[in-house]
């Protein structure tokens, strides 16, 4: 009889995850519109923006370049010649390789840019500022990402899992002091809003204000968005902190930033994971399946002190509507 019944359920709960794997799927189809649209959103609001200062720009340096053209070819220099001449001083700008006259400027590959760049790479920000331009670097780069990326991240996880330690004993304090006058997803609500204060202050407001301490010419909404574009493993690269000619102490500098990039990185990740702790910011849900997961609706035997084993079904799939699901705990006995 046992046994009937968890096949039972199990044809009842195969017919619920067909109805809710339908539902998830349609789900992830407007999602992934919702996304699409949201890319022609940006791209529109960041054409409008951006587009009318590169013509400006770009008319700038038509002129400028005619002006030289004009002096360089009263000097009997041909266009090709000066062709090649912009195309090779872009390419070294490109490289950041750049030196004004009578001023020394550091190579890029000294032991502190080098670190500097092995802590982008493995962090994932990648600012592409510098990078390898040999075959034996190129390389290098993919075999040293390769192993370095996926302990990085681990390293970083179980930082993040150090970091929840006092949030979580803020969250066990906030339980006690104030359970008896919120609901529990308020309660969540209020930790999340301190965890993202904290973070907001700890990881962008301070190193921000430090940043545009030590580089002339950033403002504060500079070094903001250095700092998130660096935070958030976007790395555009068009700012770099520390790399002026005349930085003093630049190694230091470069330490500096790269443990910054882990520790700010930790931060993020406490962030996001008590902000997936809040049911109504789980977003995820909404597009996959529970069952989908490897311990889903997994029958576990249990053994009894008569000899008899006990198997017992874990089900946590949701059903569709919030329909309480009958079967949601069946025993059942099976006599060996």
């Amino acid at each position: 009889m046992g046994l009937e019944m968890l096949q039972l359920q199990s044809r009842v709960l195969e017919k619920v995850n067909i109805s809710r794997l339908e539902e998830t799927n349609a789900r992830l189809g407007v999602g992934l519109a919702a996304l699409f649209m949201y890319m022609l959103i940006g791209a529109i609001v960041f054409c409008r923006i951006e587009a009318p200062v590169e013509r400006i720009e770009k008319e700038t340096y038509r002129e400028f370049r005619q002006e030289w053209e004009a002096i360089l070819n009263e000097r009997g220099i041909s266009s090709s010649d000066v062709d090649r001449l912009f195309a090779n001083i872009r390419d070294a700008a490109l490289n950041g390789v750049w030196e004004e006259k009578n001023q020394t400027s550091e190579y890029n590959w000294t032991f502190g840019s080098a670190f500097f760049f092995a802590g982008t790479l493995l962090t994932t920000v990648g600012y592409g500022h510098v990078a390898p331009h040999t075959h034996h670097g190129k390389l290098f780069t993919i075999i040293y990402c390769m192993i370095g990326i996926p302990l990085t991240l681990s390293l970083l996880s179980a930082l993040a899992v150090r970091l929840r330690w006092p949030s979580q004993w803020i969250r066990t304090k906030m339980n006690i002091k104030l359970g008896g006058m919120f609901h529990n997803k308020h309660l969540q609500l209020i930790h999340l809003g301190f965890v993202s204060a904290a973070v907001l202050i700890v990881a962008f407001i301070v190193p921000s204000w430090i940043f545009m301490s030590l580089e002339d010419d950033w403002t504060f909404i500079d070094a903001f968005y250095y700092c998130f574009v660096s935070l958030t493993t976007i790395g555009l690269g068009d700012y770099i902190p520390g790399d002026k000619p005349d930085q003093p102490l630049r190694f230091v500098y470069k330490v500096f930033i790269t443990v910054y990039l882990v520790l700010g990185l930790c931060c993020m990740m406490l962030f996001l994971t008590t902000l997936y702790d809040v049911p109504q910011f789980n977003i995820v849900k909404y597009f996959v399946t529970k069952s989908d997961s490897d311990d889903d609706n997994e029958v576990k035997p249990i053994h009894m002190n008569n000899g008899n084993t006990k198997y017992k079904r874990y089900d946590d799939v949701e059903t569709p509507n919030h329909i309480v699901n009958p079967f949601a705990e069946i025993n059942g006995y099976y006599q060996s």
